[in-house]
């Protein structure tokens, strides 16, 4: 029996069959490559898979590109190492071109394998490698000491920091910069005012991340700037402000018991915590766990919770700063007051404590200038005692007789005072409101008009006492 050759029948449509693209591809060129860039290679892998040509002029209106689109797509993907283009002459002396798929593996993990392929079946065909300055086809990509871009870039690039910076990048990823990338890079220092110093630092950031697109880089470049750093040591402190900030918002999210990610409106609320009204985050976790019992826990609820607290601790009144109405039932002054009632009723004894020592200060220093002075204050105590004694509505002679001796004694007081150059009640309390003696309150129980005089002293006294 004759030995049967075996063939497979011509493809004739190719697309009646699939074509196979390595993973490799997908997880490491796909993401970072321009779409049209993609469109157009994996359209001519299809037709390379299966030997078959390409007519350029139809390919550009297939695919709604360009020919300058077309010739930027190939010199981006050989730059890349996908693709190697070749140049031959047949046997009429007339050019033609040839495009080399090469193996992402190979690209990436291989040892020159299939880059040597092509040189070799370039240099059987008896051809050159084709010269980056000859003719039109100017690379996307190469190195920063072979740039030859119009009189512009070349200013561009005398520009030692934007030169640096183009050297860093490359060194990052590992591979030469495009024209696109340095335009990006430009534009951040020259028109958006990116310090070149924080352009440098968001590489190096970004790299940690394995984040390594131009785009993703100058965002987080842009935003440090806008929240006003302007070296790399702004940014790091910045960095350390988020990175603690984002810490508490994560626990009180889960506190609430929350796993979703906080949302601006959320971020906003929680910062006053911490940046105005100065709460710590165990004070914040309490007032989490104190709504973490409602039905539906809320931000608003421990916002509540938190400014209640700190008016009864003795904090300033939220209310009156958020210029919000009081309820209804609170009182006039309350409304009015800047702080709250403990923080008023503390000032009001501070500011009594402070006029009883200034009156104890004063006594001394004319008890020693005048040591007859320092005898009447001990004859008055003595008086003040004897008087204590009398039982009420006993011995009203004896209690008159006493009153008559103590208004001698500060009669003669005055008449001391006068002769040594003091001013009249010199000894006197002297007290900021005659109506309540800076108690607040008037003789028949209601609040006293000084109040909210009393109230704007109390605000700056205990912000200041905060501070020391």
């Amino acid at each position: 029996m004759a030995k049967v050759k075996l063939l497979l029948e011509e493809t004739k449509d190719i697309f009646l069959y699939s074509t196979e693209v390595e993973n490799l591809f997908i997880g490491e060129f796909l993401p970072e490559a321009p779409g049209d860039y993609v469109k157009a290679y994996l359209f001519c892998l299809m037709y390379a898979k299966f030997g078959q040509t390409v007519d350029p002029r139809k390919f550009c209106l297939k695919m709604g590109l360009s020919k300058d689109e077309v010739e930027e797509a190939w010199i981006y993907w050989e730059s890349r190492g996908l693709v190697k283009r070749i140049k031959t002459v047949n046997e009429n002396n007339e050019e033609e071109a040839s495009l080399v798929f090469l193996s992402p593996l190979e690209s990436l993990y291989g040892h020159g394998t299939a880059d040597d392929e092509a040189e070799t079946a370039g240099t059987e065909a008896g051809d050159e490698a084709p010269d980056a300055e000859s003719g039109d086809d100017f690379p996307l990509y190469m190195s920063i000491d072979d740039m030859d871009f119009d009189d512009e870039v070349n200013d561009r690039l005398t520009d030692k920091k934007l030169r640096a910076l183009y050297e860093k990048f490359q060194m990052m990823t590992g591979r030469t910069v495009s024209r696109q990338e340095t335009s990006k890079i430009e534009d951040g220092i020259k028109v958006y005012g990116i310090e070149p110093e924080i352009f440098d630092f968001a590489i190096d950031y970004c790299a940690d991340l394995e984040k390594y697109s131009v785009d993703y880089i100058f965002k987080v470049a842009l935003r440090w700037t806008e929240e006003g750093c302007r070296t790399a040591e702004d940014a790091k402190k910045l960095l350390e402000k988020h990175s603690l900030r984002n810490s508490w918002y994560r626990q009180v999210f889960k506190a609430l018991g929350w796993s979703r990610l906080p949302a601006p409106a959320d971020r906003e609320i929680m910062d006053r915590w911490f940046d105005e009204m100065k709460c710590p985050i165990g004070e914040v976790l309490d007032a989490c766990n104190a709504a973490a019992g409602i039905r539906e826990p809320n931000l608003r609820y421990v916002n509540k919770v938190l400014e209640n607290r700190r008016a009864e601790k003795g904090g300033i009144n939220t209310r009156a700063e958020n210029n919000a109405p009081a309820p209804a039932a609170a009182a006039k002054t309350e409304e009015a007051s800047p702080v709250s009632r403990k923080v008023l009723a503390d000032y009001y004894e501070y500011i009594r404590t402070t006029d009883e020592n200034e009156q104890k200060a004063r006594i001394g220093e004319v008890m020693l200038k005048v040591p007859e002075m320092k005898k009447l204050f001990e004859e008055e105590s003595r008086l003040n005692g004897r008087m204590l004694s009398l039982r009420p509505g006993g011995d009203l002679d004896s209690r008159q007789r006493l009153r008559t001796e103590r208004i001698e004694i500060e009669e003669r007081k005055k008449q001391l005072l006068a002769e040594n150059g003091f001013p009249a009640g010199y000894l006197n309390r002297k007290y900021r409101c005659d109506i309540c003696k800076d108690t607040g309150y008037t003789d028949e129980g209601m609040v006293c008009s000084c109040c909210r005089q009393r109230a704007a002293e109390a605000y700056d006294w205990h912000t200041n006492k905060e501070k020391a």
